[in-house]
């Protein structure tokens, strides 16, 4: 983080009086106050004014670069001084504190471009154990190497295939917002504004842009908890939707096509943000707009009823995992690092996509984990409720490849003595799982890879 003791240069105290009394500084600082009284739809309201203004630079305060600023939220409005960084084009770090609290807000050419902080719940790898990308213990120690190589956490993980740079991107655009939005709501805290080079661009907003996405998101969420007060409420699909229920689907985007197509009257709002693999917020932003849209409704029926088809996927899953894992385990046994190489390459043989599905996956870790790992990429990549088994026919590429290259290096003993071992996992699935398509696709993905190693 910035120390505000580091910088170098001329101080100015900032106050209300320095800024513009403008009709378009009226709108911004009167839209401040209503959301941090959480009247949303008026901050909403005095900010679509400001926007439809779109006033120059000569009407804005003058912002030197060569000056440090310093003020108080209790006089200086935050989304006003924002503004007047952006129509000065200037590039720095605007830096707010709040007791324990310290945030910093990067301005590249007067668009906001990141942002960090130190509140715990706001840092990218709390987002990264959240959404399930990577266990806590592992963003741990990811971390630490991160900071040996003295690179950035988020773009350590790509470089080590953990994460999609697209992956990234998106994290960083949330945690960006996380940020902003928090900081909007602030009534308090000193700030400061330093001019520096500013080299990273994870996002490219103006100051509006993220008041309003911060105000109408809060809308959304509070308009939404009124009506839903709690995760145990179910929904259901209106009759006449079902009825055009596949010409529908092709009109929302993925994530809002894998969600509606969970929605069976029966699995209630914390079941249907475990199934969809996202966090409570995406999920819930999802549901309000399904129901603005007028494509689900609320049932009278609240409760927990067993979701038997996650229940059955995560097993079947969790199962195909344990066997991939077994087999990992031996090669690295035997071959150390190099086993590693062996995955890698496993993975880029595998045929119609079905990489996508195992991304992040690094079958060395919490079993759980990576099944929620996988259930987000099907959710992201196959949301068609037809292609839910897709991670079967993925398994078997991996398990096969991973187990030709062990014959080939390490000989048959070895690799039969694995094939046993599969061969009790089959027998298990055999007698113990109940009758399903799902049990016939595994079966039959187990017996041609014990099929492909005959004695």
């Amino acid at each position: 983080m910035v120390s505000t003791q580091q910088e170098k240069g001329d101080d100015r105290a900032l106050h209300s009086s320095d800024f513009p009394v403008t009709e378009f500084f009226l709108h911004l600082s009167t839209g401040a106050k209503f959301f941090c009284d959480e009247e949303f739809e008026k901050a909403i309201s005095e900010w679509e004014e400001a926007a439809k203004m779109r006033p120059d630079s000569e009407s804005a305060m003058r912002i030197l670069g060569s000056v440090s600023y310093q003020g108080n939220l209790n006089d200086v409005p935050l989304v006003g001084f924002f503004y007047a960084l952006s129509a000065n084009d200037q590039t720095g770090v605007a830096i707010v504190r709040k007791e324990h609290l310290h945030k910093e807000v990067f301005f590249k050419e007067g668009w906001i471009v990141s942002a960090r902080t130190n509140k715990s719940e706001e840092r990218l790898g709390n987002f990264l154990v959240q959404r399930k990308f990577v266990s806590q213990s592992l963003v741990e120690k990811m971390a630490l190497q991160a900071k040996k190589k003295g690179v950035k956490l988020g773009t350590f993980l790509v470089d080590n295939g953990l994460l999609l740079a697209k992956e990234l991107r998106e994290l960083l655009d949330f945690q960006t917002k996380e940020i902003l939005c928090d900081l909007l709501s602030w009534k308090e805290g000193e700030l400061y504004f330093f001019e520096r080079e500013v080299e990273d661009e994870a996002v490219r907003y103006t100051p509006l842009d993220i008041a309003l996405f911060a105000a109408r998101r809060a809308l959304d969420f509070s308009t939404f908890r009124k009506m839903v007060p709690h995760n145990k409420i179910i929904f259901h699909i209106p009759p006449y939707i079902e009825k055009t229920k596949t010409k529908i689907m092709e009109e929302l985007d993925a994530n809002e096509n894998f969600v509606f197509s969970l929605i069976d009257g029966k699995r209630n709002i914390d079941q249907l943000i475990k199934f969809s693999g996202d966090d409570e917020i995406f999920t819930i932003n999802i549901l309000h707009r399904l129901l603005l849209m007028s494509l689900i409704e609320k049932s009278k029926d609240i409760g927990i009823y067993e979701d038997t088809e996650f229940e059955e996927l995560s097993r079947f899953l969790k199962t195909l995992l344990e066997v991939s894992r077994g087999v990992m385990d031996e090669l690295r046994n035997e071959l150390g690092v190099m086993a590693e190489e062996v995955l890698d390459r496993a993975r880029e043989n595998l045929q119609d996509g079905y990489d996508k599905i195992f991304h992040g996956v690094s079958l060395d870790g919490d079993v759980s984990l990576d099944a929620n790992k996988i259930l987000k990429n099907i959710s992201v990549n196959y949301p068609n409720p037809a292609d839910r088994l897709i991670f079967v026919d993925g398994a078997f590429g991996i398990i096969n490849h991973l187990l030709q290259e062990m014959r080939d290096v390490l000989g048959m003993p070895l690799t039969k003595k694995v094939i046993v071992e599969i061969d009790k996992v089959k027998e298990d699935v055999l007698r113990f799982y109940a009758e399903s398509p799902a049990k016939s696709k595994v079966l039959d993905a187990l017996n041609k890879i014990i099929a492909q190693f005959p004695e």
